[in-house]
Formats: structure tokens, sequence, C-alpha cells
């Protein structure tokens, strides 16, 4: 196995799943870095459970590099996975486990890359910023990039390592996650005229949202790139009531909104607060919210990238990663890294070996670039 390989190996047999601590995958990344004279910054969530780390190797200056991944992943259980999900798998060019395409094996790679920016006479900084819960929402790289900054770091680029095929991604959609809870009188069903059902007043709010969700149809971004190029909706769950002969007391759902730059982030805020004519109004929550992630026409991050690989081709994508973030803190960002978007949360996740050679030989390129002062 090449260096890489042994590193996806560690990584992925630690179960970071997002309800899960990232402690020991974080302390393995903390020993190996010490094991290279690079220490790191801990970055704590609230409880101490999870953390993010951040280090930085090569002169102290403004510019440089960022490299960003996540340390979480998302759940295997309920999944019809054939091989242990926790355990790397090598099969015909294939790696397989949880969190080999997304987004372990642009860390692995990452890692293996330190013993040669150590080594080099950087020009520039290369500065790595691991975050844990982005695949809750990107809340853990919200308050990494405020320590960034708080340090007085400036850096010149961040390239954020999600799946995108080693192709660059300069646009990706916004989202928002809302839980919408309706109450409801609670009495024998032979009475239920004289009450409210949940369930019925969380259909007629589902009814209402559905046609919004065919209004979005025409709600269109200029950038043609985007599979989909208008804002989009989706029911990912719904509970509620006890019994056929009860009225219903509680219904929840929640409901996810998708929007790609240059389309309203509101609209369907709005569609939600337009629900509090009814009585009683339902109770609607915010649990997830990132930005749209566009790149700037001049983008140093994206030229960075191009000069390496050698290619101008571009995507546009209707998933979300932390680039936004980045973005949104005057970090000029691309998105870029090794796998298929399309293996990512999926049983038998894979990362084909091509890719992994693919981003280990773009990480010597970009610690050849700062050793020139690219």
């Amino acid at each position: 196995m090449t260096a890489t390989h042994e590193i996806l190996n560690r990584l992925i047999a630690f179960d970071t799943v997002s309800a899960n601590s990232n402690l020991d995958l974080a302390a393995y990344v903390e020993a190996y870095l010490a094991d290279l004279g690079v220490t790191c910054d801990r970055v704590p969530n609230g409880t101490g459970d999870k953390i993010a780390l951040l280090a930085s190797i090569g002169p102290t200056r403004p510019g440089g590099v960022v490299l960003s991944a996540h340390t979480d992943v998302v759940p295997a259980e309920g999944q019809s996975w054939t091989r242990d999900p926790f355990a790397l798998t090598f099969e015909e060019g294939r790696a397989y486990g949880r969190g080999t395409a997304d987004m372990k094996a642009f860390l692995a790679s990452v890692l293996a890359a330190v013993p040669q920016l150590v080594a080099a006479n950087l020009q520039s900084p290369v500065h790595l910023a691991f975050s844990y819960d982005e695949e809750v929402g990107c809340a853990g790289v919200q308050p990494l990039i405020a320590h960034m900054l708080d340090r007085g770091l400036a850096p010149g680029a961040c390239i954020v390592g999600e799946p995108t095929g080693m192709t660059p991604v300069t646009a990706h959609t916004g989202k928002q996650i809302f839980t919408c809870t309706f109450k409801g009188t609670p009495m024998h069903s032979s009475l239920s005229p004289r009450g409210v059902n949940a369930i019925a007043e969380a259909g007629e709010a589902i009814a209402r949202l559905n046609d919004l969700s065919r209004e979005l149809l025409t709600e269109t971004t200029n950038d043609l790139r985007f599979p989909i190029p208008h804002p989009t909706i989706n029911f990912g769950t719904i509970e509620g009531g006890k019994a056929t002969n009860i009225v219903a007391e509680d219904c929840a759902f929640v409901i996810e909104y998708r929007y790609p730059p240059g389309t309203s982030p509101d609209l369907l805020r709005r569609a939600l607060e337009g629900l509090g004519d009814r009585d009683p109004a339902p109770q609607v929550t915010e649990v997830v919210s990132y930005p749209a992630f566009t790149a700037p026409t001049r983008s140093k991050a994206l030229e960075l990238v191009t000069g390496i690989v050698g290619t101008n081709a571009t995507l546009a994508v209707n998933y979300g990663t932390e680039a936004g973030h980045y973005s949104s803190a005057g970090i000029d960002t691309v998105v870029f890294g090794p796998g298929d978007i399309a293996q990512a949360h999926q049983p038998d996740e894979f990362i084909t070996l091509s890719q992994l050679d693919a981003c280990d030989r773009f990480l010597a390129g970009l610690c050849d670039a700062l050793s020139r002062g690219d």
C-alpha cells in the first residue's frame, strides 16, 4: 500500500459518524503530525466531545493555502453493506469503506503529503483545517474559521477536498432545513369534528408547500452549469399520531430547501412563516443553514488548481460543502478533491485508486508550486 492507502486504512477504522465523537481520530492525526514536527491547535465544540484541528506548515506570513477536510461521516446502519463499512477493503482498483469518497480519502492524501511539505522550502504556508459535523449542517467549520482569523492568519486560497472527480467546482447550492411541528386536540375519534387533527393540519401545509415546489421550477439561476438550475424542496421525515381512534395531538415534518446562487435563499422561509395564519400556528425551527457558494471571477484558488492540473474545466453542483463559509469569511475558495459524489452516503461506498493517485500527484504539484512562490 502507498502511504495514502495506509493512512486511509487507519482513518476508515474510526467510526466518526456525526452522532459520535471524533476525538480518537483527532488524536491519531495529532500524533501523526507531531512525529513530523507539526503542532495542532484544537478547536473544541461546546461539550468537548468533538474537536476541529488547525495546523500550519511553512513560513509565518500572510497568504498560502488552506487544505480543508471534515472528519465526520454519515451512518452506515440500516444500509445494505456487503463489507464492514469501518474496515478498508481493496478490490479491483477500488477502496471500499464508509467515508472513502466523502471525504477521508482527501484527508489521507493530505496527511501523506505532510512529509514532503515539511521538507520543502515553501514560500507560502499551508494550513491544514480539519472540521467536525459537516454532515449535519457544517457546524464545526465555523468556529474553526473564526479561530483561524483570530490567530491573524490570512490565507490566499482554500481548497475544500470534497469529491469532485478532481475537477474544480466553483459554485454550489446553499441549504436550509426546518422542522415544522403541528399541535392538535387529542380526543376520541368519534368526536373528531370538535377538535383539530395535527396530521390533517400538517397535510394541508404539505399540500401548500408542494404547490410552492412546482412554482420554484421557474426560479432559475443564470449559471447554466447547474444540473438542476432552480431551488428544490424535499420532505425528509414525518411522524405523528398515536392510533386510528385518537385525534392526533402531534405531527412534525422535516423539510429541506436547496437553492443555487442567484436565486432567493428566503422563499421557503417566507412560505413557512405564512403557515402562521393557521390556528394553532405550527412551530417552525431552522436547524441547518449554510450559504450558497460562488467563486469570484478572478479566483486565486481556481488559478492555483488549474495551473497544476492543466485544465480550465469547472463544475457547478447541487450539493453543498463548507466552501460557502470559507468564501463568506473572505477566503478565496474552490472545491476540488478525489472521488465521485454519486458514491457518497451509499452502501459499499468506494473510491477508485486512480482518484487517490491523482490527488497525491496534485498535492505534490501544489508543494512544488508553493516552493516556487506561485
